[in-house]
C-alpha cells in the first residue's frame, strides 16, 4: 500500500478548509495549496485523459483523499503544476478545496517539460502517439538526440525510435492508435509498407476483421513490401515482382543489427543499392560509427 502523503483526510474532506496555503515549519514550503491557485502544466505532453479513468480516481479521491502529493513550481504569477494533472483534475471533480504538494523552485520551461514527461512515462500510460509526440517535443524543445530522451525517460534508445517512427504513419493510422482500436505492435507492421494508401486500406480491414499483430505482419509481407518501402525488384523488361525471400533476409539482419530501416533494391542481373534511413544527426553519427568507425592512427 502507497504511503498516504499530505496533511489527512481530514484537512483534505472535512469542513470548510482555508483558502490559504499550509505551510511546514522547516522549510516554509507548503505542504497543501488551494486547488484553483494551481495553474495547469503548460508543458503537460498528456493530450487525452480517460474519462471513465478520472471518474473513477475522483470517487477514491472522495473517500480517501489525495493519496500521492501534486508536484509545483513556484512561479512570478503563483504555482504551475509539473506533474499529477490528473489527480488535480480528480480533486477538482471531487469537490477539494485543498491538495498535498511538493514546492520545487527555480524550475524552467525546459525542467518542467521533462519532469512532466517523465512523470507521465512512470506513473500514467499515455497512448503511443502521445508518447511518440512527447519525445519528439523533447528532442525539439530540450535539443536532445534520441539516446538522451532514452537516458532521460529511462528507457532503451530502440523503444523511443519505435515511438518515433509511429509519427511517419498516415494521420489515419495515428487516429486508430489514438482511439485504441490498433496497438503500437499493428502499426509497427504497418510501418513495413512504403505505400501509405496501402497502409491505410490495411488497417481499415485489420480493424473490421480484428486482425492480430501477426495477421497484420503477414499481410504486410503478402502485399510484396518490407523494411518502410515498396519491396519490389524491378527487371530489364520494367515488370515488378515480390522480393526474393533471401533479400528480405538480409534486410532483416540489417534491421537488427543498425536497429534502424534498412531496404535493399536487388535487381536481376545483380546489381542494386541498399537505402539505410536514420532520423536525425545523432542517429546518423551513430550509424556511421557501426558501418564505417574512424580509426585513430
Amino acid at each position: 500500500m502507497e504511503r498516504r502523503l499530505g496533511r489527512g483526510l481530514g484537512s483534505l474532506l472535512g469542513g470548510t478548509p482555508s483558502t490559504a496555503p499550509t505551510t511546514s515549519s522547516d522549510t516554509q514550503k507548503p505542504t497543501e495549496l488551494p486547488v484553483n491557485q494551481i495553474r495547469p502544466n503548460s508543458q503537460q505532453p498528456r493530450i487525452r485523459f480517460d474519462e471513465t479513468a478520472l471518474e473513477g480516481l475522483r470517487d477514491s479521491i472522495k473517500h480517501h483523499g489525495v493519496i500521492q502529493a501534486v508536484a509545483v513550481r513556484r512561479t512570478e504569477a503563483g504555482y504551475e503544476l509539473i506533474s499529477g494533472e490528473r489527480r488535480l483534475k480528480a480533486a477538482k471533480l471531487a469537490g477539494i478545496a485543498m491538495i498535498p504538494v511538493v514546492v520545487h523552485e527555480d524550475v524552467s520551461d525546459d525542467s518542467a517539460l521533462e519532469l512532466a514527461m517523465v512523470e507521465n512515462l512512470q506513473r500514467e500510460d499515455l497512448d503511443p502517439i502521445e508518447r511518440a509526440k512527447g519525445f519528439q517535443s523533447m528532442m525539439t524543445r530540450l535539443a536532445l538526440k534520441q539516446d538522451q530522451v532514452a537516458e532521460r525517460v529511462g528507457l532503451k534508445r530502440s523503444t523511443v525510435t519505435n515511438h518515433l517512427r509511429l509519427l511517419e504513419l498516415p494521420a489515419e493510422i495515428q487516429d486508430a492508435v489514438i482511439q485504441g482500436l490498433l496497438s503500437m505492435g499493428h502499426a509497427r507492421a504497418l510501418a513495413g509498407l512504403g505505400d501509405s494508401s496501402l497502409q491505410v486500406e490495411l488497417m481499415e480491414k485489420a480493424v473490421r476483421q480484428g486482425w492480430s499483430v501477426r495477421q497484420v505482419e503477414k499481410r504486410v509481407k503478402a502485399s510484396g513490401s518490407s523494411g518502410g518501402s515498396t519491396s519490389t525488384v524491378v527487371s530489364p523488361a520494367g515488370e515488378e515482382a515480390k522480393k526474393p525471400s533471401w533479400v528480405q533476409d538480409v534486410e532483416g539482419r540489417m534491421r537488427e543489427a543498425l536497429g534502424t530501416q534498412v531496404v535493399v533494391h536487388h535487381r536481376e542481373e545483380g546489381s542494386g543499392k541498399i537505402v539505410i534511413s536514420y532520423h536525425d544527426a545523432g542517429e546518423m553519427d551513430r550509424l556511421l560509427n557501426a558501418v564505417a568507425p574512424r580509426h585513430i592512427i
